[in-house]
C-alpha cells in the first residue's frame, strides 16, 4: 500500500502510533498536508474540531520511515560479486579490479535497483557515499531525502577540494558535502580540511573509523597489508610517519571529532576511544551485516549505549551486504545482542540517523515533521508483542504514507 499525503488537510487513523521521540500512542492519528505532520497523537485529541477529511488505516502501525545513514548506491552493481572474506585488504582489491569491469550503464542500471530496494525496504533517508557522483541526479529524481558525501581518497594529499565543489551545496532533497574515505587513506592535513570545509556549511562529516585489525595495524605501526596497498596505487608519502594511535585517537589528535562527525563501523574502537567519541559526542554508525561478511568484528553497541552514545544505522554497500534493508540490520543486533530493547533500535533506526545526518524534520512523528512514514500490519494483541516481532525479523508488508 502506498498513499500519497493530500494537499488538504487530513486525518489519518491508525491502530498504533509510534513518535519515536514519545511514547507509543494506541489508537492514535496524524494531520497532514503538503508533505508535513502538521498534528500528531491520540485519535480522540486530533480529531477534535478537525473538519477535514479523514482516512482510517485500520490495524495498522505508523512509524517514521527508515534511516540508512551510511551507504554507496554507487557500488549496487557489486552485488553478489565479491565472497565474504576474513581479509580487509584482499576484499578491497577485488573491489578495484572489479570496477574496472563494470560499465557506465550497469552502473547506473544497478543504482536504479538499489534506491527501488531501499524503498520497498521503508528506508526513506539516505546518508549515501560516493567517488563519482553518479547517484545524485538519481536521489533528486526519487522520492528520497538524501546527504550525498562526496569521498575523498589521496593518502598523499594533492587533493585541490575545489574540484569537488562545483555543484551547489544545497538542494531541497539532496544536500552535498564532503568526507574523507578513511584515517588511512586520507593525509592528515587533508582530513582537517576537509573537517574545515564541513564546519564552515554546518554540514556532517563522516568516515570510516577502526573498522578493521589492518586499519589498527597501521596507525599504531606504519606497516601491514594497508601499507602495501598504498604502496601498490602509488598513494604512499616516504616522508609518512605513524602517528604511533589507535584510530579515534588519532582523529582526536587532529582535532576532527564533535558532534557532527559520523564514525562509521568503530568494530575494532577500544573501550578507551568509545568514552572519547562519547566525551566528544560523535555519531557511531554502525553497518554489522556488512562487518559480518568482511570478517572485521563487532561493535560493542551495548558499552556505547552505557556511555550515552547514539549509534545510528547504515547497510554499507552492495559489495558487502546482500540486502539494502536497515530492518535486516536491526534484527542482526538484536541477534547478537538479545538484550536492546525495541525502542533503542528503533531510534537507532529513526530519530538518530536523522540527528546525525542533520536532518532534524525526519525520524520521528510530531508536529513539524516531514510525513515520510511506514504503514506496517499490526494484529497481535499486545504491542510489546508487535514491536519485539518488528525487531526480530523483517516485516514481509511495508505500507507507505509519504508527501
Amino acid at each position: 500500500m502506498e498513499l500519497r499525503i493530500s494537499k488538504r488537510p487530513t486525518l489519518y487513523r491508525s491502530k498504533y502510533l509510534l513518535p519515536i521521540i514519545k511514547e507509543p500512542v494506541e489508537n492514535g492519528a496524524i494531520i497532514a498536508t503538503e508533505g508535513l505532520i502538521i498534528d500528531s497523537g491520540p485519535y480522540k485529541q486530533v480529531k477534535k474540531g478537525f473538519i477535514g477529511e479523514e482516512v482510517d488505516l485500520g490495524h495498522s502501525l505508523l512509524l517514521p520511515a527508515l534511516v540508512n545513514a551510511h551507504t554507496h548506491i554507487e557500488l549496487s552493481a557489486f552485488k553478489w560479486r565479491l565472497s565474504p572474506t576474513s581479509s580487509f585488504v584482499s576484499w578491497i582489491k577485488k573491489l578495484i579490479r572489479l570496477r574496472q569491469e563494470i560499465t557506465p550503464e550497469e552502473y547506473i542500471k544497478s543504482a536504479r535497483l538499489g534506491l527501488k530496494e531501499m524503498w520497498q525496504a521503508g528506508i526513506g533517508l539516505i546518508g549515501d557515499h560516493g567517488n563519482t557522483g553518479l547517484s545524485v541526479p538519481l536521489l533528486k529524481d526519487s522520492p528520497f531525502r538524501a546527504v550525498f558525501f562526496r569521498e575523498v581518497i589521496d593518502f598523499q594529499g594533492r587533493t585541490n577540494l575545489k574540484e569537488f565543489l562545483k555543484d551547489q551545496l544545497s538542494d531541497p532533497k539532496v544536500v552535498l558535502s564532503l568526507a574523507p574515505h578513511a584515517p588511512y587513506t586520507v593525509s592528515p592535513i587533508l582530513m582537517q580540511a576537509i573537517k574545515k570545509w564541513t564546519q564552515k556549511y554546518r554540514l556532517p562529516f563522516s568516515l570510516h573509523v577502526a573498522e578493521s585489525p589492518e586499519e589498527v595495524e597501521f596507525l599504531l605501526h606504519g606497516k601491514g597489508p594497508i601499507k602495501e596497498l598504498l604502496k601498490e596505487r602509488g598513494q604512499w608519502p616516504s616522508s609518512f610517519v605513524a602517528p604511533g594511535l589507535r584510530p579515534v585517537f588519532y582523529l582526536d589528535r587532529l582535532e576532527i571529532l564533535d558532534e557532527n562527525t559520523i564514525c562509521v563501523h568503530l568494530t575494532q574502537a577500544s573501550s578507551q576511544e568509545l568514552a572519547l567519541l562519547a566525551k566528544r559526542k560523535a555519531k557511531p554508525c554502525l553497518c554489522p551485516r556488512s562487518n559480518t561478511f568482511l570478517g572485521v568484528g563487532f561493535p560493542q553497541v551495548e558499552e556505547m549505549l552505557a556511555l550515552g552514545l547514539e549509534p545510528c544505522l547504515g547497510t554499507d554497500s552492495l559489495a558487502s551486504n546482500d540486502y539494502l534493508s536497515i530492518f535486516a540490520e536491526i534484527a542482526a543486533l538484536k541477534q547478537y545482542f538479545p538484550a536492546l530493547s525495541p525502542d533503542i533500535l528503533l531510534k537507532m533506526a529513526t530519530w538518530w540517523g536523522a540527528k546525525a545526518l542533520k536532518q532534524k524534520d525526519m525520524g520521528y512523528i510530531d508536529k513539524g515533521a516531514i510525513a515520510d512514514l511506514l504503514i506496517l500490519p499490526a494484529e497481535g494483541e499486545k504491542l510489546e508483542h508487535i514491536l519485539e516481532e518488528l525487531v526480530t525479523k523483517p516485516p514481509q508488508q511495508i505500507g507507505r504514507l509519504y508527501g
